[in-house]
């Protein structure tokens, strides 16, 4: 259950405590003393996407990267800014489009969360908008976005009309595009393909209203709701980047320990207690994160929880943290071998397995009939079996023909 040690993501970790204060400094130095490796470093950023937050931390820790790693690290951070303005003006007029509709909305993560956390838009990644909206208006929303010359491509291009009508019954979400600069949305109807997690959070739950700039806002879930919701879409994913959890750090420390404690509490009641305990204890970890006495004592016993933690280390740092998962032959594997840790029951399970027999992607690009996609699986399974077998073949015959080829040539 520890803590990556590679000396390039601990100083990228270091760079991403939040608030800044000379303790952040300090850490900041430890780590470069240690002894970096530029490059690489520069590679764990990039994968762990946290261009602004390590840019501001080696600048106050007074380190000066090589010129060949500050220039472009300073270009990208720049580009997480200007994205992010154009991020936080969407999120308004979008959010207040489909409020003014009748629609009840709500912005998760992306630029709310940013300036939630960092009391500026200027720090968080962002690579979508995030909008929850309700199932049975779905069709509406749609139109909407689409008068505004949205078009769907996620989980497939130009999808017909039957194809629209069953999206609440087999997913959560559908990815929008429209011309540049704008960002893609994803306009989710619940918040997991999982239908067991948090249901109980809807576009309806209780909010609160986030300044994007000086004439802009958007509705997000109130607080104790909104913490529920990212320790259990981290624990979801695997934490496998660093900045959802920097994210969320700066989120608590900003609260204080007194808030933990409370959105703590609310997390254990909707289900989502053994992933707080995981980000919690990730946090102290990688953060410094000071944790409430009470919590501290108490969190990390279950076997779970110390399993989730060991599970999202591994992910966040394949090959020292600079490679993406899906180049670790186990990365995806490893994601969906935790999922089963973070509820229980039977349906909480089937809704797993649900979710690898229904794949949108294919399914909704398939020749099938929407009539037909209750049996999707009785296609999708033997054709998944028929490429592994393939790609087994493949493997084989191409190590015959390696071992024979050296033959050759001893």
């Amino acid at each position: 259950m520890t803590a990556p040690a590679d000396p390039e993501l601990r100083l990228a970790a270091a760079c991403c405590r939040w608030p800044p204060s000379p303790a952040r400094d300090a850490a900041v130095q430890t780590a470069v003393a240690a002894g970096i490796d530029w490059e690489r470093f520069a590679r764990v950023v990039v994968r762990q996407r946290v261009w602004g937050l390590v840019e501001a931390g080696l600048k106050a820790a007074g380190i000066a990267a090589p010129e060949a790693i500050a220039t472009p690290l300073a270009r990208q951070a720049r580009r997480v800014v200007h994205n992010n303005l154009i991020a936080a003006a969407d999120t308004a007029r979008l959010t207040g489009l489909i409020a003014a509709a009748g629609y009840p909305v709500l912005a998760v993560k992306g630029v709310v969360l940013g300036a939630l956390a960092y009391g500026s838009v200027g720090f968080k990644h962002s690579k979508d908008i995030d909008l929850l909206i309700l199932p049975e208006h779905v069709a509406p929303v749609l139109a909407l976005l689409e008068a505004e010359t949205y078009r769907i491509t996620q989980p497939a291009h130009g999808l017909n009309a039957a194809q629209r009508a069953v999206l609440p019954r087999y997913g959560k979400d559908v990815g929008m595009m429209r011309g540049a600069p704008h960002l893609q949305i994803e306009l989710h109807w619940r918040l997991f393909t999982n239908a067991r997690l948090l249901p109980t959070l809807t576009a309806r739950s209780p909010t609160q209203t986030v300044m994007l700039g000086t004439a802009l806002s958007a509705p997000t879930f109130a607080p104790a709701d909104l913490y529920s919701y990212l320790v259990l879409h981290g624990a979801n994913d695997g934490w496998s980047r660093m900045k959802s959890l920097a994210d969320l750090n700066a989120l608590v420390a900003s609260a204080g320990p007194l808030a933990l404690s409370m959105w703590h509490d609310r997390a254990v009641s909707l289900g989502a207690g053994v992933a707080s305990e995981q980000a919690m204890l990730m946090m102290h970890d990688l953060f410094a994160l000071p944790l409430p006495i009470t919590l501290a004592e108490t969190i990390g016993r279950s076997r779970r929880v110390r399993m989730l933690v060991a599970g999202a280390y591994q992910l966040m740092a394949v090959r020292d943290g600079a490679t993406e998962i899906d180049g670790w032959g186990y990365g995806r594997m490893l994601s969906l071998a935790m999922q089963p840790l973070l509820g229980r029951g039977v349906r909480y399970q089937w809704q797993i397995l649900r979710s690898v027999l229904y794949m949108q992607s294919e399914m909704y690009g398939s020749k099938l009939p929407p009539a037909l996609y209750p049996f999707y699986p009785l296609v999708r399974v033997p054709a998944w079996l028929i490429s592994r077998i393939a790609r087994l073949g493949r493997h084989i015959v191409g190590s015959d023909k390696s071992v024979t080829i050296a033959g050759k040539t001893q």
